[in-house]
């Protein structure tokens, strides 16, 4: 298996993706919903429950690193 989709089953990997993506596209959800996606293909299930929850989450995280 690829070490870009290894790196998706980490919180840090899944973000590090989805910022990738977003790049790509017009709308930060769009770009998580293309991560989830890839997500759910290789792993048979969904990382977050949608995007407001991995949006959260994300943003929890952000405010840990910045403390």
């Amino acid at each position: 298996m690829d070490l870009k989709i290894i790196a998706l089953l980490s919180p840090e990997g899944f973000d590090e993706r989805f910022w990738n993506v977003a790049s790509e596209t017009k709308t930060y959800k769009e770009a998580y919903e293309m991560v989830e996606d890839e997500y759910q293909k290789h792993f048979k299930k969904r990382k977050y429950s949608d995007y407001n929850s991995y949006r959260n989450c994300r943003d929890r995280r952000l405010k840990r690193v910045k403390k």
